[in-house]
């Protein structure tokens, strides 16, 4: 459980970082946010520096949430 809350943690972070916004929770949505098919290619290089894992881009748009990609990264 502290795992996923650290995991969790480090999303919001680059969430925040990418998008400008200095507060970001687990059930925002990344394009409600302002993100756009650009950043989203940015953040997903970003989770793949920061974690090791790639995802598809087609998994943030299925799964625009913090909340919803933390099953992505967790259990990758």
């Amino acid at each position: 459980m502290q795992q996923r809350a650290e995991l969790q943690r480090r999303l919001i972070k680059l969430w925040s970082e990418k998008l400008g916004v200095p507060t970001v929770t687990a059930g925002d949505n990344f394009f409600a946010l302002g993100g756009d098919s650009l950043l989203a290619a940015d953040l997903l290089m970003d989770i793949y520096e920061e974690f090791g894992i790639e995802i598809d881009a087609a998994v943030l748009f299925l799964k625009p949430t913090i909340a919803d990609l933390l099953d992505e990264v967790s259990t990758a």
